[in-house]
This record gives structure tokens, sequence and C-alpha cells, in this order.
């Protein structure tokens, strides 16, 4: 957990409130300094300047980001930033801690079926194989777990933060266009799959289904 507030009180009250050793809190009162921890549970920002500080944040984690402070017009904005939640300034730290709690369970990857059948793929989430008839696919972990997250969401379009929080997990910190390069090289892999990786410029991605058609392959338009 980390946060990002010139208030040292605000982490101080957040550390007895979150139950001291369960929950590993870091403070930090420059913002750039949230962006080089190497693993971010959720984030808390706590700042004068809630819609700058997110557009930054959010470039670079894709983890849970309760902003607390601001007026309500710059709470939209930061919601439509990426923020996951706001709280005012007053807020009492037990809401705080409360809301972050809420933010985590609901950020959990929910359960998946152990076995995945999409196009001629066949995904067995608990042997974390998967196979095209007889053909096993040579995956890394995360090209695994990448198209495990893009076949239980066939269809739909993904932003790579959705990408990033469901396939890298909310931990993750770096720049989201990672999730271009895994898409790249799994693609290259998807060969007799039935299924397209279609980009959707200034969205992310969906992963299509492609169709027959008198014998030739069909398919939405990029």
């Amino acid at each position: 957990m980390v946060l990002f507030s010139p208030l040292r009180d605000l982490a101080s009250d957040l550390r007895q409130e979150l139950s001291p050793g369960a929950i590993n809190l870091v403070w930090h009162r420059q913002w750039a300094g949230t962006v080089h921890e190497p693993a971010t549970d959720a984030l808390i920002l706590n700042t004068p300047d809630p819609v700058d500080t997110t557009a930054v944040v959010r470039r670079v984690t894709a983890s849970p980001t309760l902003v607390v402070g601001g007026t309500p017009s710059e709470a939209v904005t930061c919601l439509e930033l990426g923020a996951d939640s706001w709280l005012p300034a007053d807020a009492p730290v037990r809401l705080i801690a409360a809301q972050l709690r809420r933010l985590l369970q609901a950020r959990s990857l929910p359960a998946l079926s152990a076995m995945i059948r999409v196009g001629r793929v066949v995904l067995d989430a608990e042997a974390r194989r998967a196979r095209i008839g007889l053909r096993e696919l040579e995956l890394s972990p995360r090209e695994f777990d990448l198209l495990r997250v893009l076949s239980v969401n066939a269809g739909k379009a993904l932003s790579r933060d959705r990408i990033l929080g469901a396939a890298w997990q909310a931990g993750f910190v770096g720049e989201p266009k990672t999730v271009d390069v895994h898409i790249a090289w799994l693609r290259q892999k998807l060969d007799g799959s039935g299924l397209r990786v279609t980009t959707l410029r200034g969205v992310g991605y969906r992963l299509d289904v492609l169709g027959t058609m008198n014998g030739e392959t069909t398919a939405p338009p990029r």
C-alpha cells in the first residue's frame, strides 16, 4: 500500500487503522516516489493537485487508486482519468481504510473456470497449459495470463489499463505500453488458433473468434 501525501499524520493514522503487520503502508511526500515502488497493491493520493497527480500516476500503474481531497469537480475528472474512488479531504481515517479494503476486494481476479475454450484454443487454468488440438502452445507465464484474460473477455474491447490490472495484477508498476509488446509476442503463437487479437486505436485490444464461410476465414474489420 502506497500513500502520497504531504501529511505525515495521515500516514501514521492509516497505519494504525489498517492493522499493523497485516498491511505495509509506505508513505511518500513527493508523487515521484510512488511510481518507483517495485510493487503497489493500492495507491492513496492526498494532494493539492489531484487531477495532475492522477493523470501522471495512472500512466505508470494499474493499481487501485483512491484520491482523497479536491473539489467534486476535480473528483469527476480524476475518476474519468482512471482513479477508482474519491473521498473528500475531511473524510475520517476509518472511512479511508474501509474504502481501500473495498478497492482491493473489487480488483481481485474472479475465479475462472478450470477449462476455457475459445476458437480452437483450450486453456487449462489449473495446469496453466494451452493447446490447439493436440499441439501445445509454448507460452511464457505472462503470455498465458494475457491469453486467459483476453479469452474470458472474447469479443469485448479491453483497455491497456484493464488488461494490466488483470494479467499483470494490481501491483504492476510500469508503462501501459508493455501490453503492446506482449500482444505482439502472443500473436506470433496464435497461428491456426481461430483467434485474432484486434487492435482498437485509442482504446486497446479485443480478441475476435474467426468464423468460416464457404471454406474461407472471415472476421470483423480491424
